[in-house]
């Protein structure tokens, strides 16, 4: 699954627009959606770096990638072009850390950008189950919903607990377990759909 989110052609186009009001609200709302699942695509392919510095890079080169019209939806989904772009800037890291004599902590063919079908495939599914990810921590610490709801979540769909150890653990049956995770799947279905492509 790919870790980042499907975008949505609106939010950029609202990013690129020149009305002040509407891109600062686009950059807020794009920055609440992918900071996650762009903090998650790093952990998973760079254990040296620290990911804050590494997303603040990324969105410094968006703002000039999406303002300036430089990206073309015709040539791929936005989150293949930003994985692209995550990969490129974790490849010109390690390659100045080499220059500098700092060294290689990883083999930079361990991030190069695949080139096969299979390695595009497992770069888009690591992109959606981070996306997946993040939509769901959303809906957990975003949104009204009272702490043991939240926590029964976590136990049975998160943790993997047995349906019947939550049961015991918070005095509930279980269709009500399935309840609270059937809600807060589709209220993550919703903020995934926003996002699109």
């Amino acid at each position: 699954m790919s870790v980042f989110p499907m975008t949505s052609m609106t939010l950029l186009e609202k990013i690129a627009v020149e009305i002040t009001g509407e891109r600062e609200a686009a950059w807020i709302r794009f920055f609440d959606l992918y900071t996650p699942a762009i903090r998650k695509f790093v952990e998973w392919h760079d254990s040296t770096h620290d990911p804050d510095d590494v997303i603040q890079d990324i969105y410094i080169k968006l703002v000039d990638v999406v303002q300036c019209g430089k990206y073309d939806s015709s040539k791929g989904t936005f989150r293949a072009f930003l994985a692209t772009m995550i990969r490129n800037h974790l490849v010109s890291l390690y390659r100045k850390e080499s220059v500098r004599g700092g060294g290689l902590h990883m083999s930079i063919d361990e991030i190069e950008i695949p080139v096969s079908a299979d390695a595009a495939m497992e770069l888009d599914m690591k992109w959606m189950l981070a996306r997946r990810q993040s939509a769901i921590e959303h809906v957990l610490t975003k949104t009204a919903m009272n702490a043991q709801t939240r926590d029964i979540y976590r136990a049975y769909a998160i943790d993997g607990h047995p349906v019947e150890e939550v049961e015991d653990r918070f005095g509930v049956n279980r269709n009500y377990i399935y309840k609270i995770k059937s809600r807060i799947e589709k209220m993550a279905e919703i903020i995934e759909r926003e996002l699109g492509d």
